[in-house]
């Protein structure tokens, strides 16, 4: 890695080869992640080196330093493949894609900002999200015939650490807390607080060491339920919405990318068989819903945001076995009119992962194969909006009975 420039705010660096488009997007998201010192990185147009802008009184040296490393763990060992596509529709509707939906949902009031990645919905924005939920709810249980369940929003640190994800995630997760259980503390926090309107933290012992994280991945919850028991049969199925959280700095932005949203989540427990069977049908099902609901989306091959050191090795792992799957959406061109999408979902084989992490047998006493499908519904909600518009004459019927039926 050679250093061809510095000076007080900006740093260039060389990459060790050329990049594409894909990756060089992946590298500008995952450097809010380098240095709490960096004020933005920009992969220049060639494509071949970075350009990082610092903050005022930034420690360039540690920059250089852990933004050399960043970039071996992206770039240096990546090997790349291309994604295959297993499904595509594209939409009738002549109309173009709606930008600006965010802001357009806020000034008809149908969607408030508390703060970083949290929203709420009202009207004909929660409607729909609560259409997308239930018709999802309804399909997999005629078609899977399957449990329905609910688990907290919550899940203990233990939990998260034998699915992987600290190993995997680090950057994503949000821990739970709380002052610690002693007299003086609580006085002392108490006190600091007195009169306030923000937080005050008087010292570093005031919160206890978390145990619990708000849960990043809807399916995680249900193996621990599962631990110690034997599937029956060939396999079974479950769905539930659940609550998930995902810390993700300065890439939070609107509906596209939230810190906390819903998740209608699909999981398959059994033998290899009944799992791919199951994985197979989920992705004729988004096939019926993108023809009934006339949308611009495809199916394909991907790979999870994992942490830099390991994001060569485990993208490639995950692309080279295909299993994991996004399912695409259109939302409105980017500001050069390239077309974007966003991802509305997953399709996730996991083999016998948690199977052997939480002891989940079959009935010939082999570790269960588990396999997910999860709908994020505020993205179908941005995505709904932004391809069929605000005019209620657009939207197919069914859901344009739901979604404009009262006055708000």
């Amino acid at each position: 890695m050679n250093v061809l420039a510095t000076n007080f705010s900006k740093i260039e660096m060389k990459m060790s080869r050329q990049v594409d488009a894909e990756l060089a997007s992946d590298i500008e998201k995952q450097s809010v992640y380098i240095s709490t010192d960096i004020d933005h990185l920009h992969v220049n147009s060639t494509l071949d080196g970075v350009m990082i802008c610092l903050k005022p009184g930034a420690d360039a040296a540690a920059v250089k330093d852990k933004t050399e490393r960043f970039l071996a763990g992206m770039v240096s060992r990546f090997r790349k493949i291309e994604p295959t596509v297993h499904y595509r529709h594209d939409r009738a509707d002549p109309h173009p894609i709606v930008a600006d939906v965010y802001e357009e949902l806020q000034a008809r009031g149908w969607l408030f900002e508390h703060g970083q990645g949290q929203v709420s919905l009202s009207g004909p924005a929660l409607r729909l999200l609560h259409a997308v939920d239930q018709k999802l709810g309804r399909i997999y249980l005629a078609r899977f015939d399957a449990q329905h369940r609910s688990y907290p929003a919550m899940i203990r640190a233990d939990v998260l650490a034998r699915c992987g994800y600290f190993e995997m995630h680090p950057n994503a997760v949000s821990f739970v807390s709380h002052v610690v259980e002693d007299f003086d503390e609580l006085e002392r926090f108490r006190q600091a607080n007195a009169g306030h309107s923000a937080l005050q933290v008087p010292g570093n012992d005031s919160f206890a060491k978390p145990h619990y994280c708000l849960n990043p991945a809807a399916c995680f919850p249900c193996y621990e339920a599962y631990e110690g028991k034997t599937i029956p049969g060939d396999g079974t199925i479950l769905t539930w919405m659940g609550r998930v959280f995902r810390y993700e700095s300065r890439n939070i932005r609107g509906l596209d990318r939230l810190w906390e949203f819903n998740v209608r989540e699909l999981v398959f427990l059994g033998t290899d068989a009944f799992v791919n069977d199951c994985r197979k049908e989920a992705v004729d099902i988004i096939g019926d819903i993108a023809e009934e609901w006339d949308l611009d989306l495809h199916i394909e091959t991907a790979n999870d945001p994992f942490f830099a050191t390991v994001y060569a090795a485990k993208t490639f792992f995950q692309q080279s076995l295909d299993v994991k799957s996004e399912i695409r959406l259109a939302i409105a061109p980017d500001e050069t009119g390239k077309p974007r999408s966003i991802a509305g979902g997953s399709i996730n084989l996991h083999g016998p992962f948690f199977g052997n992490r939480f002891d989940i047998k079959l009935e010939d006493a082999s570790p269960a194969i588990s396999a997910c499908v999860g709908f994020g519904l505020e993205r179908w909600v941005l995505a709904l909006f932004s391809q069929h518009g605000f005019e209620p004459a657009r939207w197919p019927a069914e859901l344009r009975d739901i979604v404009f039926s009262k006055n708000d």
